[in-house]
């Protein structure tokens, strides 16, 4: 089961920051989720649609400019991170899991994807993106048709996976309370990865073990590690 850091290593640096990115590389994590949003035509690493829970500064980020964003402080007097930024720390040491948080920002993510392939020796199967509204992963596919998607859902549908097999993803990415064994078995006889996050308890993580998940997404990969080294 592959261990993904949250937003990096978010438990003990600051979510989305360079700081949790870095720590996560050190923890040997076996992939780095993250949000992006667009900001005067830049790719940024940020999950809220605002700056004001996670920086000291104010304002939603699609309206915010270049000099502004450089003002920011998102912990230990980090500004944070653009999306290029990131992958050039990674630079194909593990998997990359992007999540799109607004509908501007789709055409430029595949303009980075293509940069993170053609130049920081990522391969294509390095890069999975994800989203809650599915419409976007269905967008982006028509302008890279061979980058690997994966639907959010925060409930189990009644169809199950049918969902991501009928919009070509790679795998489907479900929430923590609704996964069992029904829906990870329909997912794999679809040929899909299925990834759960955000796993926070120990019971959690040995249960999505044992029910076959194939990744989970945690704040710390090495707390994940040592639950499931102790376990055997």
């Amino acid at each position: 089961m592959q261990l993904f850091a949250h937003r990096g290593v978010s438990d003990l640096a600051p979510e989305n920051s360079m700081a949790a990115f870095e720590l996560a590389l050190e923890q040997q994590c076996d992939g780095i989720e993250l949000d992006v949003r667009l900001m005067s035509g830049q790719v940024v690493v940020m999950h809220d649609a605002s700056v004001d829970r996670t920086t000291n500064g104010t304002g939603l980020v699609n309206q915010l400019s270049v000099q502004q964003w450089q003002l920011l402080d998102a912990g230990n007097g980090e500004v944070p991170p653009s999306l290029r930024q990131v992958l050039e720390l990674v630079a194909g040491c593990c998997e990359v899991n992007i999540e799109l948080k607004s509908s501007d920002v789709v055409v430029q993510v595949a303009v980075e994807l293509t940069y993170a392939i053609d130049h920081l020796g990522f391969k294509l199967t390095q890069l999975c993106v994800s989203a809650f509204d599915h419409r976007l992963l269905i967008a982006l596919k028509k302008i890279l048709p061979h980058i690997n998607i994966a639907p959010l859902i925060s409930s189990c549908p009644v169809s199950l996976s049918q969902l991501a097999y009928d919009m070509g993803a790679q795998a489907l990415h479900s929430h923590t309370e609704t996964t069992d064994a029904e829906l990870v078995n329909d997912a794999h006889g679809c040929e899909l990865a299925i990834r759960v996050y955000t796993v926070t308890e120990a019971a959690d993580l040995l249960r999505l073990k044992q029910i076959g998940i194939d990744a989970v997404f945690v704040n710390d990969v090495a707390w994940a590690r040592k639950v499931l080294t102790a376990a055997g």
